[in-house]
């Protein structure tokens, strides 16, 4: 596992350790709940809740299933703070979640309030607040010109992830996961990004393609298998170092390795992400990461095991990369939450 840096957690020192907001991290297939503290601070949260695609099913029915998924994950909550202000980012202010929360157009400051104004949402919990996701018009997207690219979600855990006073250096943030957002600052203003359908991809050829055909249960991660897989990418010769190889022509490789004893059944699925994340970072450093003269600084926002294996893979191009604050949504919507008068701050 590389060995990066982190950004400090919000200090766990000083006044007002008690709720201040509610703050719902809703996506496409899971809702996370916190309840949080001055600063961003998590006191307690609930990650179990049902995603946008299966409450959007129950259309005609879908704002009464939203509705009921809200009560039931801060019910208790506002049973014992009654009056505590909602705030929700992600897809559920998509077309197929609760309400559209209108895009924003990039440059956008973060810092500012470039994600104002919030969408309200009457609920039988309280008016819920909507952030508004991000919308870039494709004119810089890094392999192809004139198409549109957006986010949601994301644009909350950037803002989370950025430090208290960002500067005006340039920078790159990964945010890693089923559609992976690469996102290019200046300051804390978002200037472009792009999307790469790594996560998908890689699930779904692990369930629907031939590539799943040979896989056996890994008992633990092949680290070995995932290194294979991104020197396929980067020194094997089927692609120029730090350029990328035409994954088309490489993918089928997991079955004839299998199938020639190269690498075991359980190794497939790492090897797999090899390629894949490999041809991603690939990519994306070519375009965005190579210039010596401004090179931007790399954070990854995720999980420690997949940030570990982005990290990795930058590692081939020579990028280092920090990791950012653990629990950037939360902090994000803090943020957020203030800058829209959702939260009363504390005197000192």
């Amino acid at each position: 596992m590389p060995d990066f840096p982190s950004y400090p957690a919000p200090s766990a020192d000083g006044p007002g350790h008690f709720p201040r907001l509610i703050g719902l991290d809703w996506g496409s297939t899971a809702c996370r709940a916190y309840l949080i503290g001055e600063g961003g601070r998590i006191l307690d949260s609930n990650i179990g809740g049902l995603g946008v695609l299966a409450l959007s099913m129950a259309a005609p029915e879908k704002e009464a299933a939203f509705d009921s998924q809200l009560e039931l994950l801060v019910g208790k909550w506002l049973r014992t703070r009654p009056g505590l202000p909602l705030l929700a980012c992600g897809m559920v202010g998509s077309d197929q979640g609760w309400a559209v929360a209108p895009y924003k157009e990039t440059p956008a400051d973060l810092m500012s309030k470039s994600l104002l104004p919030l969408t309200e949402v009457s609920t039988s919990s309280g008016p819920l607040h909507i952030v508004p996701g991000l919308l870039t018009n494709g004119t810089k997207k890094p392999h192809v010109k004139g198409l549109p690219d957006v986010m949601r979600g994301e644009e909350t855990q950037i803002l989370g992830a950025l430090p208290d006073i960002p500067g005006d250096d340039l920078s790159v943030i990964i945010l890693p996961g089923t559609h992976t957002k690469w996102v290019r600052l200046r300051g804390s203003t978002v200037t472009n990004f792009g999307t790469s359908m790594t996560g998908e991809i890689y699930a779904l050829l692990l369930q629907h393609s031939i590539l799943g055909r040979l896989v056996e249960n890994p008992a633990a991660p092949d680290e070995n298998a995932f290194q294979q897989g991104l020197d396929v990418v980067f020194r094997d010769g089927t692609g120029p170092a730090g350029g990328g190889t035409d994954i088309l022509s490489t993918l089928f490789s997991a079955r004839t390795l299998a199938m020639t004893g190269q690498i075991r059944p359980s190794s497939i699925p790492d090897y797999i992400s090899g390629l894949m994340i490999g041809t991603e970072v690939a990519g994306f450093a070519g375009h965005w990461l190579n210039s010596r003269k401004d090179r931007p600084t790399v954070t990854i926002c995720a999980n420690d095991a997949l940030a570990s294996r982005y990290a990795t893979a930058l590692l081939q191009v020579d990028i280092k990369a920090t990791l950012a604050v653990e629990n950037a949504a939360a902090r994000g919507l803090w943020r957020i939450g203030v800058r829209a008068g959702l939260i009363e701050r504390e005197s000192t």
